[in-house]
């Protein structure tokens, strides 16, 4: 894996925890920052899904069989984690923290398969796309019909793909992994710079779609040393929002300052993921977690 792969889907996931923490911002600098920027963040991994896939995973076999186990598993536990701290909060504590689901039915169709809209834990929806995309290119291309399991019931009972931006953006990582070494990279550069402005002034609404490909082409082929950091990253993917949302009542006792308050949801998001990384490092059946990673 090059390192700025590492990099940049580090950043990438740093912004998405950025976007799920809890603030009370309408306007000025920070809130640019943490709400306008962070979801560039999964149009970042979008890409990089892409790329990956073109330059590593076509090349390997039993795709979904790999996909299952990098994708699916970890996506499902850590879904099912907080489900069940739901229901412990709702049926023990007498409290529902729930803002969109209820409690009935919906929790399984929903909060764990996404059938129609994002999960429990919300910033999974990422790898349920993805998971899906990957196993329409495995049917495809290694005719593994095992996958009509998980494609027909989106398609009979649900939505095949939530966020047609995330295929729309895997396409795009695809198409620059075949095609980047015949075209001049400045020419991409230019190019994504002119989209950037005009979207910027009349379809802002789109302006991440230029960005997310800028900040990629600019970062993937940067000559660094880096860490391996491709484990704490999906375990703070899965599991950053679950802390944000049980760490900030106990936050907001103490800290009044509301930028303060962003930053200490971050700081604690990272620190605890971080301490759940160095337990998944030292037991190496806990690699589950993170899809074998």
């Amino acid at each position: 894996m090059k390192p700025s792969i590492e990099l940049i889907r580090l950043i990438a996931v740093i912004l998405i925890v950025f976007t799920h923490t809890k603030n009370e911002l309408e306007y000025g600098i920070a809130y640019v920052i943490v709400e306008q920027i962070p979801p560039y963040g999964t149009a970042i991994l979008s890409i990089i899904s892409g790329y990956l896939y073109f330059e590593v995973s076509r090349h390997k076999q039993n795709l979904f069989f790999k996909k299952i186990k990098s994708l699916l598993i970890p996506y499902l536990i850590a879904n099912m984690v907080v489900l069940i701290l739901v229901l412990f909060v709702y049926y023990i504590l007498g409290y529902n923290p729930l803002n969109r689901l209820s409690f009935d039915l919906s929790l399984i169709t929903e909060g764990l398969f996404s059938l129609n809209s994002a999960p429990i834990n919300p910033p999974t929806y990422f790898i349920r796309d993805i998971f899906v995309i990957f196993s329409i290119i495995a049917l495809v291309t290694q005719k593994e019909f095992k996958t009509l399991f998980v494609i027909l019931p989106f398609l009979l009972f649900g939505t095949l793909i939530l966020r047609l931006d995330v295929a729309f953006l895997f396409l795009i990582g695809v198409l620059y992994s075949k095609y980047h070494n015949k075209i001049d990279k400045k020419t991409l550069i230019i190019t994504s710079v002119i989209l950037s402005v005009i979207l910027g002034f009349f379809y802002v609404d789109f302006l991440k779609f230029p960005i997310a490909f800028l900040i990629f082409i600019l970062l993937i082929d940067i000559q660094i040393k880096f860490y391996n950091t491709g484990r704490f990253s999906y375990l703070l993917h899965l599991y950053h929002s679950p802390i944000i949302v049980i760490s900030y009542p106990i936050l907001t006792t103490f800290i009044e300052d509301p930028i303060l308050k962003i930053v200490a949801q971050i700081a604690m998001a990272l620190l605890l993921v971080y301490v759940f990384f160095l337990v998944t490092k030292k037991y190496d059946f806990l690699k589950i977690l993170s899809g074998g990673r």
